[in-house]
C-alpha cells in the first residue's frame, strides 16, 4: 500500500481524530513519545494497544504492518533482537489530528557485524490520530541504508561500496 492509500484509508480518523491542540491530543502525543523513547519488549507486550487503534497501519520504510496485532509482533520481533531501541523526538509540527516528527533513533545491536555497538539514523514520522486518541496512522521517512541495511554482512559492504561509487 502506498502513501496516498494510506491517507485515503485513514481520511475518517483525520476529519474525526483528536485534536492535538486540546488535552487528550496532548496526551495522546505524549503516550506515543513515551511508547518510543525506550522501546523494550516489556513495553512493547504491555502498551501497544493503549498507543495504536486495532486497524492502525504503520510503514517503516521497511514494510507495512495493518492493524494493531500485527504493528505489535513487528515492534516485538525489533525490541527483541536488539539490545536497545531509543527514540528522541526532536520536534513535533501539528495540524489537526496529525503529527508530523522530526526524530533521532540510536539502535544498539545484539546480531549482525555491528554487535554491541550504537548506530544512529534520522528521520521524520507522520502520526495520525483517531478520535480515541490511538495511532491510526504511522508512516515514517528515514534513509534504510545507512540506518539499518548498511549494517547488514554482505548488504552492507554492497552499499557501502555503492555509496562511494556515486
Amino acid at each position: 500500500m502506498d502513501y496516498e492509500a494510506m491517507l485515503a484509508k485513514t481520511a475518517k480518523s483525520a476529519r474525526s481524530g483528536v485534536s492535538l491542540d486540546t488535552e487528550t491530543g496532548t496526551a495522546a502525543l505524549e503516550r506515543f513519545n513515551h511508547f518510543f523513547a525506550d522501546l523494550t519488549p516489556e513495553r512493547v507486550r504491555n502498551d501497544t494497544a493503549l498507543v495504536y487503534a486495532a486497524d492502525a497501519i504503520l510503514h517503516d520504510t521497511l514494510a507495512t504492518h495493518e492493524g494493531m496485532e500485527a504493528v505489535r509482533a513487528y515492534l516485538l520481533r525489533t525490541a527483541e533482537r536488539a539490545a536497545g531501541v531509543k527514540v528522541d523526538i526532536i520536534r513535533v509540527l501539528t495540524d489537526g489530528s496529525d503529527a508530523f516528527l522530526v526524530w533521532r533513533m540510536d539502535i544498539t545491536w545484539s546480531a549482525f557485524r555491528q554487535k554491541g555497538r550504537t548506530t544512529r539514523s534520522h528521520g521524520m514520522s507522520h502520526i495520525r490520530f483517531d478520535a480515541d486518541g490511538k495511532v491510526a496512522l504511522h508512516h515514517d521517512f528515514w534513509d534504510s541504508a545507512g540506518g539499518f541495511f548498511e549494517h547488514l554482512p554482505l548488504v552492507g559492504t554492497l552499499i557501502r561500496w555503492i555509496k562511494r561509487r556515486v
